[in-house]
């Protein structure tokens, strides 16, 4: 139940999970007075987590800034040779349709510059928005994942991919730090991922991989000699087994997509990637980084959560603290950020 002192929500849905934080404001500084997780197949428990203090308010809504995964998300990078095309009202959509095959007619999707983030203004010039991010998802998705919070009793006061609030916290992260090294960032899915290897300044490399965690049930089948699918993917997500050691040929395919895009990257810039972080993970599946930092050779990125809380104005009420948060809250912590607030004063740009 929430608290008196709870003025609002972030919620986060996920592939696999609903989290949420109550907090006492809905732009820093606030506290966070709890921190939540419902599996996504249950939505009831979202709903019956927030009627026990909807019906004591004026308003059955509660407040909320809502990022959302949705299946049909993508993520493209352009880079934009003339200005006069993107003058043209059509060439975007073509592009979407032509290059990048996705239908411009069924999605909702905004073109952004690879290095601030900012929406593309065809009345600037090229040389400070030539490097393009082209993200969106399918109308009917984005619908329906706002249908279903309304009808939990949720207000969304805005409705994000999380995927880019996550890439823009990961950013601004790296700027506080002055982390100059790239990053890889990984963000899968069950039938899906996305690569991005990004640095403090931009995003570099953005890239769709088909594959996603129900690619490895039948490799567990396999390896551990278990009757169908559905009792590998019980034990997948179980938590009672260790997948460390077969973890390298779970990932196989996946591997050699990651290794074929780092090694890319490498000789192209001249630049090593030191750093991997993924997203949207569940705890129970912690292990896959470790595995593929292991076998790419490079590092964790450990992230400062007590200090960047602290650097945002954040603070934990008595139900929670930063312990509550990881790598599979990196997306309902992104939320958090105010970017307009922070370019407006709180940290000058590097």
């Amino acid at each position: 139940m929430l608290s008196k002192k709870t003025k609002g929500l972030f919620v986060e849905v996920n592939g696999f999970s609903c989290h949420v934080a109550a907090v006492t404001g809905m732009v820093p500084p606030f506290t966070i007075e709890s921190v939540h997780e419902f599996a996504r197949q249950n939505p009831e428990k979202l709903v019956s987590f927030l009627g026990g203090e909807s019906s004591t308010r004026r308003n059955r809504y509660i407040n909320a800034h809502c990022g959302i995964v949705p299946d049909s998300r993508f993520f493209r990078l352009h880079i934009l040779e003339s200005m006069a095309k993107a003058k043209d009202p059509e060439y975007f959509f073509q592009l979407l349709e032509e290059q990048f095959r996705v239908d411009s007619r069924s999605a909702r999707f905004s073109v952004l510059s690879a290095q601030s983030g900012m929406p593309f203004d065809a009345s600037k010039p090229l040389g400070s928005q030539k490097e393009l991010l082209f993200c969106g998802a399918e109308a009917k998705e984005l619908a329906t994942f706002q249908d279903s919070l309304v009808e939990s009793g949720v207000y969304p006061q805005s409705l994000q991919l999380s995927t880019l609030s996550s890439i823009a916290a990961l950013k601004y992260y790296l700027q506080g730090k002055a982390i100059d090294a790239p990053v890889l960032l990984i963000e899968m899915a069950r039938d899906s991922a996305n690569l991005f290897i990004l640095t403090r300044e931009k995003i570099d490399l953005c890239r769709p991989v088909n594959f996603g965690f129900d690619a490895v049930l039948p490799v567990i089948q396999k390896e551990l000699g278990l009757k169908d699918e559905a009792s590998a993917r019980n034990l997948f997500f179980s938590n009672t087994f260790d997948f460390r050691e077969i973890g390298p040929r779970l990932l196989a395919r996946f591997l050699k997509e990651l290794n074929s895009s780092t090694g890319f990257y490498e000789v192209q810039t001249g630049q090593t990637i030191p750093f991997l972080y993924m997203t949207s993970l569940p705890e129970t599946l912690e292990w896959i980084p470790e595995v593929i930092a292991s076998e790419l050779e490079i590092g964790l990125l450990d992230i400062d959560w007590e200090g960047w809380a602290a650097d945002l104005g954040i603070s934990f009420g008595d139900a929670c603290s930063v312990a509550d948060f990881g790598p599979s809250r990196f997306g309902l912590f992104s939320l958090f950020l105010n970017f307009q607030k922070l370019k407006d004063g709180s940290r000058e740009e590097n």
